[in-house]
């Protein structure tokens, strides 16, 4: 577990953090929180709660010139606060229950055809999102490794993200231990959130994306993208992926798309207002990295591309945004209207019946 006196120790007090973050501006610097911690356990229980107004995006942690690792302590603190049951989750009930529903009949499935070593983890959203784009990588991909599996699961990153570590560590062991005991030594991600789940609990199989797979493999792009010119909107928890990163550009550029950055890109980029599941708890924080991602956006005149599903989500209902997938993969002459309930529930239904008949 992350130790809050590293932040303690480490932090000089630059306010680098501070002038990029809402709620850095609102609770203090991050020496000043780590101190008050350290100081008593009331203060410590207090800044536990506090830490649910933060989209841990991590932003802090990559504009820290001194590696004082802001990020872990907020994520150390939600994990006190569940620990200490200080927190109550019940305004989370939705993304919990999304969380539940992904790992249950008939949403889980494992389609593992003989010899099969290679796995594609499409997640949660992106196969409820975009169904035809998520069906079309992966015939494409089995087109090159026919033994290729197919997971359909939560890796149970909101749990996790949400402090509450024994039910995740659970559900991550157990989902790892499925995977390793049928000889499957390579999972292939779609989603930036269970690309790092995975990482993060250092399994034995190796992690990869898709967008990184489909660059290895050499694989043509068949469709020509819709959108010529586009601006890329990096996850914030994929920031420090800086190879999955390339990956993405390269694969843009190779299609014929041509990338304007903003200011706030790779390693800087911003959260789209979703991360931390904050909305739930503070809607004008969330409102707020909202407004301010689609403003940089703006300036560059240009559409705006991710490759997660759930940025995709939440930014679109100011501003429409394409997602990476579609764009390669799926025919069209503008951005979609994304699918809403129940429809997207039944779009997760039918990629695994789909596949089940392949």
């Amino acid at each position: 577990m992350f130790n809050i006196r590293n932040t303690a120790e480490n932090c000089i007090s630059c306010d680098k953090c501070i002038s990029e973050c809402l709620f850095l501006q609102q609770f203090g610097a991050p020496y000043k929180i780590a101190k008050k911690c350290l100081a008593s356990a009331q203060s410590y229980d207090e800044a536990a709660i506090n830490s649910y107004h933060c989209s841990e995006c991590s932003l802090c942690s990559a504009v820290c010139p001194v590696d004082a690792q802001p990020f872990k302590m907020f994520e150390a603190l939600r994990r006190h606060a569940q620990e200490k049951k200080l927190f109550g989750l019940d305004q989370y009930s939705p993304l919990l229950n999304y969380e539940r529903i992904g790992g249950i009949f008939p949403f889980k499935d494992n389609i593992l055809p003989e010899g099969c070593k290679t796995a594609f983890f499409p997640g949660c959203t992106l196969p409820a999102l975009f169904p035809v784009a998520t069906r079309a990588v992966y015939s494409t991909l089995k087109q090159r490794v026919p033994s290729l599996g197919l997971i359909l699961n939560c890796c149970s990153k909101p749990s996790k993200m949400l402090g509450c570590y024994e039910p995740h560590t659970e559900a991550i062991s157990k989902l790892s231990q499925f995977i390793e005991t049928n000889g499957i030594t390579k999972i292939i991600t779609a989603c930036p959130n269970c690309h790092m789940t995975f990482k993060e609990f250092s399994p034995s199989f190796k992690i990869t994306s898709i967008y990184e797979e489909l660059l290895s493999l050499n694989i043509s792009i068949m469709n020509t993208p819709w959108l010529k010119e586009v601006t890329v909107h990096d996850p914030c928890v994929t920031r420090f992926e800086s190879e999955l990163q390339e990956s993405i550009r390269i694969l843009l550029t190779k299609s014929g798309v041509s990338l304007i950055e903003m200011d706030h890109s790779r390693e800087k980029t911003i959260c789209c207002g979703e991360g931390g599941a904050v909305g739930f708890h503070n809607r004008d924080f969330a409102q707020a990295w909202k407004s301010k991602r689609i403003a940089e956006a703006e300036q560059t005149g240009v559409p705006i591309v991710t490759y997660c599903a759930g940025c995709t989500n939440f930014l679109s209902s100011a501003k429409p945004v394409a997602h990476i997938l579609d764009l390669l993969f799926v025919k069209r002459n503008k951005i979609p209207q994304l699918p809403r309930f129940p429809f997207n529930y039944f779009n997760r239904l039918n990629i695994r019946f789909s596949a089940r008949l392949t």
